[in-house]
């Protein structure tokens, strides 16, 4: 329960944030934004996977010039989110060559349609959380320091940027879950990803 209410009070710290933004872009509230999740976030990572999870069909996009990749006819939660704090929305991470990544400073989107917070959730190919976090290890590790120069620069930057996740759902879902939730009571397996996913949000 106490992690639970932490979760929540980080939505709504964001949320806060967000809605007293200035969405102008000319005076972004935070550097950057970076986006975990699955299809609720997924800005068209899933493109590039061998997957029937893949936001390239009518009506996708079709309020977004046509850019297929969301699995929404416009922005996702995330674009909206970027969008209110004056940033750029962030790309997804497998659109990006080297050269591109190690340019940009405003965030990057890793979420992966129909993956969950476990490993052992997915329909086909996806980008786990665990994926997720691995690849922003390259943005921190490698492109961040050629975007900004020095360590102090990249520290500051991470330390300002705000972290989204949109994930969970699929985890609960049978047809993608691998039947997993039979082996816990309902609240068991509520703190059972509460777990998982602390693994991988803690602040070291």
């Amino acid at each position: 329960m106490k992690n639970s209410t932490l979760l929540l009070l980080a939505f709504c710290f964001i949320a806060h944030q967000v809605l007293f933004a200035d969405a102008s872009g000319k005076n972004p509230l935070v550097p950057a934004l970076y986006v975990f999740g699955d299809s609720t976030v997924d800005p068209g990572n899933n493109n590039h996977l061998n997957t029937i999870a893949q936001g390239i069909r009518w009506p996708y996009g079709i309020d977004l010039n046509n850019v297929r990749g969301r699995h929404t006819n416009g922005k996702n939660v995330a674009d909206f989110f970027a969008t209110y704090l004056g940033l750029p929305m962030p790309p997804p991470f497998l659109n990006l060559s080297d050269s591109e990544r190690s340019q940009i400073k405003t965030g990057i989107n890793y979420g992966s349609g129909a993956c969950g917070i476990l490993n052992t959730t997915r329909v086909g190919e996806c980008l786990s959380l665990a994926q997720q976090v691995k690849y922003f290890t390259i943005t921190r590790m490698k492109d961040l320091p050629k975007a900004l120069k020095t360590q102090k620069n990249v520290r500051e930057h991470l330390a300002k940027s705000i972290y989204f996740f949109s994930i969970g759902l699929n985890d609960y879902h049978p047809d993608v879950n691998n039947n997993i939730t039979s082996k816990f009571s309902s609240t068991g397996f509520g703190d059972h990803l509460l777990d998982e996913i602390t693994k991988h949000i803690k602040v070291h």
